[in-house]
């Protein structure tokens, strides 16, 4: 207990067996709609066949800092390595050609820090 009567309880710390899942993190302002909904169909059919899931896929974003652009996706793969072989894989290579015109996008492909299941 604290000095102020409140106990508390020690997690024990997340240990996962194997590598850290790998991320992409993709803000995107949408400059064509239509073209971008043909597009989304695309990429998420590309996504599935490369081993990822859509964690989130916001189409408002409440900004409490900086100036991202307003929506946000982000996909998860099962490590580091997995995300960046999908992303280098030819198909999503080709799917991403077809964002020119339809929205200005910045992608990170990043390490999770923890797991939790």
């Amino acid at each position: 207990m604290d000095e102020y009567g409140h106990s508390f309880v020690q997690a024990k710390p997340c240990v996962r067996e194997g590598p850290a899942r790998g991320y992409w993190v993709i803000s995107a302002r949408v400059i064509d709609q239509a073209r971008y909904f043909t597009y989304l169909e695309v990429a998420v059919d590309a996504i599935d066949r490369l081993g990822g899931r859509m964690v989130i896929r916001s189409a408002e974003v409440i900004v409490a800092a900086g100036a991202p652009k307003p929506r946000l996706v982000v996909v998860e793969f099962a490590s580091l390595a997995a995300a960046q072989e999908a992303f280098a894989d030819i198909a999503q290579q080709t799917a991403l050609l077809m964002y020119d015109g339809i929205a200005d996008f910045d992608v990170a492909i990043v390490e999770g820090y923890d797991d939790f299941g």
